[in-house]
Order: structure tokens, then C-alpha cells, then sequence
């Protein structure tokens, strides 16, 4: 209740964080990712946690006006270091692609993860 009651009188607020509609690890793989056409070529926990370290929740992604990392610069190896992102660069624009359905899947089914 407290939490609403701040988010309600914030400026430019108008996002309600619905706990029901929060999308954790269990929700993702079995709501989503078990329904995708990548789960043959990537794990659930791969894609969840590419997701939320680099694709989201890196500090090259919170530098873009987007608040997601750039396909260039994922696909890059050296963009992320060989030891930091240790996806094989074979399956980054898979990884990448499930990504861009999973924000749809969010945005269509009005979501949130805390990304």
C-alpha cells in the first residue's frame, strides 16, 4: 500500500507495478520462453540471465536513452569482453531475438520484471 501511495504522487507516474503482473525466473520459463521458438537453442536460464546482466542490466544499457543495450554492441564480443558475456557468438543474435519478443510478450501483457 505504502509503495503505491509514493508511486501515485510522483511526477510523470503512471506505471503501476501490479505484484500479479511481475515476471520472475519460474513465470518467464514457463509463461514464455517454453512457448518460443528459441527454446531449443538456448536455456531458459541463459536467456533470463543474458537478459537481465547485459541486455538490461548492464551499465551499457542503462547509458542508452532506452535503457537497452544496442544489437551491435551485444553481437560485438569485445564490446562486453570474452569473460564478462560468455554466450558464444553463435547464439547472441538468438539470445538477442527471443529478447526482442520477450519486451513484446511484456508490453502485450502489460508486465514488469525489475529490469
Amino acid at each position: 500500500r505504502l509503495l503505491n501511495d509514493i508511486e501515485s504522487i510522483l511526477p510523470g507516474s503512471t506505471r503501476n507495478f501490479n505484484p500479479s503482473q511481475r515476471i520472475d525466473f519460474g513465470r518467464f520459463k514457463r509463461d514464455f520462453h517454453n512457448h518460443s521458438s528459441f527454446n531449443e537453442k538456448v536455456s531458459a536460464l541463459i536467456s533470463w540471465t543474458v537478459i537481465r546482466t547485459f541486455l538490461k542490466g548492464s551499465i551499457q544499457a542503462f547509458q542508452n536513452p532506452d535503457g537497452i543495450l544496442p544489437i551491435d554492441d551485444f553481437l560485438e564480443v569485445e564490446k562486453l569482453g570474452k569473460n564478462r558475456c560468455r554466450v558464444p557468438a553463435e547464439l547472441r543474435e538468438h539470445v538477442y531475438d527471443e529478447f526482442l519478443q520477450y519486451q513484446k510478450f511484456l508490453q502485450d501483457q502489460q508486465l514488469w520484471d525489475d529490469c
